[in-house]
């Protein structure tokens, strides 16, 4: 099966309806007029009516708000039957991050909140049971600061039992020696 690519690089299987094939990409639908010459499925990857009159197929350029025509220097989206031009700011207000307007945003964002609502769901489930899935181990984190403790403990324990060792041994030869 080999990929067709509409206008603006949309895959036709991907972004494009069968049951409706006279509906665009979300991402390119700026591109097309409505009526005769607007968009049909059929006709994707040969010519398939975008940017009638300014640019062709070549000119369209897909964004998150519906794609716009680019030709000699001029930003045209349609409007209906017939094309009217974007000022400067009408085409960097396309691009703005204002609001969430960037559908892989929005579907990442539902995906996380839907895997978040699973884990509830399995966390209350368990603490319904009665199994704690949230149980707190004492001592993980004290366990490392026990193990530097118990290592200093035990080689001040050994420097003392040394130290009392010597003074004993001292000791007695200070004994012997008086003697």
């Amino acid at each position: 099966m080999t990929r067709v690519d509409c206008s603006g690089g949309q895959d036709r299987n991907t972004t494009t309806s069968e049951t409706h094939p006279q509906r665009p990409p979300s991402k390119t639908r700026g591109c097309y007029v409505t009526g005769d010459k607007g968009f049909d499925r059929d006709a994707c990857g040969t010519n398939d009516n975008a940017c009638t009159g300014y640019g062709g197929t070549t000119a369209c350029k897909p964004d998150n708000q519906g794609g716009y025509c680019e030709h000699n220097g001029q930003y045209l989206v349609s409007n209906g039957p017939s094309f009217i031009p974007l000022s400067p700011s009408d085409l960097l207000g396309r691009y703005r991050s204002e609001g969430d307007t960037d559908e892989t945003s929005r579907e990442v964002g539902r995906a996380l909140d839907d895997q978040e609502r699973k884990f509830t769901n399995r966390i209350r489930e368990l603490q319904i049971m009665g199994k704690n899935p949230l149980v707190h181990v004492k001592g993980s984190k004290g366990k490392e600061n026990n193990e530097v403790h118990n290592f200093v403990g035990n080689m001040l324990f050994n420097i003392g039992i040394g130290a009392a060792v010597i003074i004993f041994l001292i000791s007695i030869s200070i004994i012997f020696n008086t003697k």
